[in-house]
């Protein structure tokens, strides 16, 4: 749950982020990564999400919306699920069961939030700039990114970025279940001033709540 939240949120967050010069090094798209983020307040946007299952192969698509904030602010919603947060607390409805899970907001080595991803990503990732392939709009180039730490629930990352413009077009991410998660983003708007009031959450009536901080 908290998984899909956060690294949907980082798959956004780095659809966004571009303004290199034509052709860097891993240490220069690094920090260009970080220079752009700081930059961004809030952001909303579409994303298509395509999953891969590690021990089934089974395979599913479905789409949403999103919406963040700095600090630590999501809301992510799809006909299956929503998922809020307002940097304290975790809102996990599932309108088919008619429930919804409420825990306190945590980070750690396994679900860690966009800002910290990209301002400790040097600390925290191997980079590799692996070879360019033929885009849609152009040349598209592909950086991994490994975690240093094995203990991470995120095998690895691939970004593809287009060369020239520097946007980036797709984010897949395998984790220890050779699941594979691949995002699709489009119809971004940045720093619109999102209301706080857009990351909490009040259950329909009816609905089963379970509350997990206590």
């Amino acid at each position: 749950m908290k998984h899909f939240l956060l690294f949907s949120c980082l798959a956004v967050c780095l659809s966004v982020i571009a303004g290199a010069q034509p052709e860097p090094g891993v240490a220069e798209v690094t920090e260009r990564l970080q220079l752009r983020y700081e930059m961004i307040d809030d952001l909303t946007a579409q994303f298509t999400q395509h999953v891969k299952f590690g021990f089934s192969n089974i395979e599913q698509t479905f789409t949403g919306t999103l919406s963040m904030k700095k600090p630590n602010k999501y809301r992510i919603e799809s006909e299956h699920q929503t998922l809020v947060t307002d940097g304290e607390t975790v809102w996990a409805y599932s309108p088919v069961n008619s429930q919804v899970v409420v825990d306190r907001y945590k980070e750690n080595r396994n679900s860690i939030s966009p800002e910290q991803f990209v301002l400790n990503l040097p600390e925290n990732y191997y980079a590799t700039i692996l070879a360019s392939e033929k885009g849609k709009n152009g040349k598209l180039i592909t950086l991994k990114l490994v975690p240093k730490d094995d203990r991470s629930f995120v095998r690895s990352v691939k970004i593809w970025v287009e060369d020239g413009d520097w946007s980036i077009r797709k984010v897949t991410i395998i984790d220890v279940n050779d699941t594979e998660t691949t995002y699709s983003i489009k119809d971004l708007k940045l720093n619109t001033n999102i209301k706080d009031k857009s990351f909490t959450f009040s259950a329909p009536n009816g609905t089963e709540i379970v509350d997990l901080r206590q």
